[in-house]
């Protein structure tokens, strides 16, 4: 039921990987080439952590391909970018930050993780070293763009209004379904369940979501952050305990028959009593902001000319 994941949301590029040595240019940001050999390690990272995610090879997935080879391509773009800013704007990292920095990479990922991680990238430890070295410049750079950042109260209260979700429970709702391949399919079950048919035999015995034989249609509580489809989530979220849905509901999934069992109410703490959490992160999101309008200010400003320019 849920949608698929984006590569943007579950892939995390760990080091800023712009030294390269090939010749095969595959971008240039101010006539400054970026070639192959690098993108390479970024697309051979973020398919490694690919595979995490979905437990499988996605090589031969041509779609989510072409998303990393995508992503990969930009975000080194926009290191690039990020680090010639940072030469420009005299900053440097010392030596006794970048050990710091691969000191508490080793310990985070053990000796196991850091061995892979030059394997699945294809880096030497004078590579990561170098690697290290730009992600330490880079953190001084976001530092100096972010030091300015302040909330007002009014900034403040607008987060904790907008965000619910972090200073309480939203409501929470628990639903079975039973997916069926045709709407006629669908109406006759919503008949069945009218005359009195259990649900969860049903959806053993019916539903075309193959857990449904063990979970007899169980998706447990879901609220409006759940990322299941948009159809499903506010057919569901409209109904109240015992209640299901009339008529069938359409997705990418097929059809679906809905029913609630168990509610949990949204619960919000007052304002007053999670102030300073609010404060904390409001201005972590207009830091965020910040930083995305400055690198999204400096692709405006450059020079970059990629391989797709030029057919």
């Amino acid at each position: 039921m849920k949608k698929r994941l984006t590569v943007a949301a579950v892939l995390l590029l760990i080091g800023f990987i712009v030294t390269g040595c090939g010749t095969n240019t595959v971008a240039t940001v101010n006539d400054e080439k970026v070639d192959q050999a690098q993108l390479d390690k970024v697309i051979n990272l973020y398919m490694a952590q690919a595979k995490q995610v979905y437990g499988e090879d996605v090589t031969e997935d041509q779609e989510l391909m072409a998303e990393i080879r995508k992503m990969a391509l930009n975000d080194l773009i926009d290191q690039t970018l990020l680090i010639q800013k940072a030469i420009s704007e005299g900053l440097k990292a010392t030596e006794k930050e970048v050990s710091e920095a691969i000191k508490n990479f080793k310990e985070s990922s053990g000796t196991e993780g850091y061995k892979s991680f030059l394997e699945t990238t294809g880096m030497t430890d004078k590579d990561f070293k170098q690697e290290m070295y730009n992600q330490v410049l880079v953190g001084e750079l976001h530092d100096k763009v972010v030091a300015k950042v302040k909330v007002t109260e009014e900034e403040v209260k607008a987060y904790y209004d907008a965000h619910p979700e972090d200073f309480g429970n939203l409501r929470e709702l628990k639903v079975s379904h039973i997916l069926l391949k045709t709407k006629e399919e669908a109406e006759d079950v919503i008949e069945q369940l009218k005359a009195g048919e259990d649900f969860g035999t049903l959806a053993q015995e019916l539903s075309t979501e193959p857990a449904a034989k063990e979970t007899k249609g169980d998706l447990g509580f879901i609220n409006e952050q759940t990322n299941f489809v948009t159809e499903f989530k506010e057919a569901a979220l409209k109904l109240k305990p015992g209640e299901m849905t009339e008529e069938p509901v359409k997705s990418q999934f097929g059809y679906h028959v809905i029913k609630a069992f168990e509610e949990k109410e949204a619960h919000l703490e007052p304002f007053d009593e999670v102030r300073d959490q609010a404060e904390l992160l409001a201005k972590q999101a207009k830091e965020k902001q910040a930083w995305t309008d400055y690198v999204t200010n400096l692709r405006k400003q450059a020079d970059i000319k990629t391989n797709s320019d030029k057919k």
